[in-house]
């Protein structure tokens, strides 16, 4: 059974969500943002108006954890690729 896809306003608020609770079981929630960000569409007409706004809060939400003194050097390497992502997802956005 294939499971359904995800529409890209879901993929968008879950996207969020995980950034605003990524101080719990941050490893596993860091690959879930990659996956997640590199599945928007941010020209996507549904969701395009709040892609930008988003992804910013994203972005500051993950400038900040990438600066804490607890995160771990696997960490600090998968989120600043996880910021890579989000920037040119910022990039493309208009």
């Amino acid at each position: 059974m294939v499971p359904l896809p995800l529409s890209q306003g879901v993929l968008l608020s879950l996207l969020q969500q995980l950034a605003c609770d990524i101080n719990n079981d941050t490893p596993r929630k860091i690959v879930w943002l990659t996956d997640v960000a590199a599945a928007i569409n941010p020209s996507d007409p549904t969701i395009a108006m709040h892609t930008r706004s988003i992804f910013e809060q994203v972005y500051q939400i993950l400038n900040h954890q990438r600066s804490l003194p607890t995160m771990t050097g696997v960490d600090l390497s998968s989120i600043r690729l996880l910021l890579h992502v989000v920037n040119s997802m910022l990039m493309t956005c208009k």
